[in-house]
């Protein structure tokens, strides 16, 4: 059986290098975020030229909820890279069962509320949500990084 190659020490333990996959994903979250917020801040001025107040309500609900979602995903974004792979899969779907909970347990609790719209509240979270989720999307795919795996030597004695 070959041995394992040896793990390079790294420089320092306390500057780890960061991979450029690492940086991509750092930057695709955060443009995502603020494509996604600029977005909600548009359905937000919209419905603030509505004369009912219960649009301008519903769209700021609708809003926070949006930050529910994407503020985690910039959070572990930056955090991803310090965590094992186990880790950090137990964290994303750690925080997409606690966002989920939290949207549920909002639109429940304003459910039927004259003071807000709810098609508002949908606008600004379907704004906000899939902007900054088509937005990481495309930057990732841009981005991405390939995978450079050397070739398994196949001609070893198999007794």
């Amino acid at each position: 059986m070959p041995a394992q190659p040896e793990t390079p020490a790294s420089s320092s333990p306390r500057s780890p290098r960061r991979a450029a996959s690492d940086r991509s994903m750092r930057r695709a979250t955060l443009i995502a975020a603020g494509v996604g917020l600029l977005a909600d801040g548009v359905v937000l001025a919209l419905a603030a030229t509505r004369p009912e107040d219960a649009a301008l309500y519903g769209a700021l609900v609708g809003t926070a909820l949006t930050l529910v979602i994407v503020l985690p995903t910039v959070a572990i974004a930056f955090a991803g890279p310090r965590m094992t792979p186990v880790t950090m899969a137990a964290t994303v779907l750690g925080s997409w069962a606690v966002k989920m909970f939290v949207v549920i347990l909002v639109l429940l609790l304003v459910r039927g509320q004259e003071a807000l719209s709810a098609p508002w509240i949908g606008i600004a979270l379907l704004v906000g949500g899939v902007s900054a989720m088509l937005v990481e999307a495309s930057v990732l795919l841009r981005t991405r990084q390939p995978l450079d795996v050397a070739p398994v030597d196949d001609t070893s004695d198999r007794s």
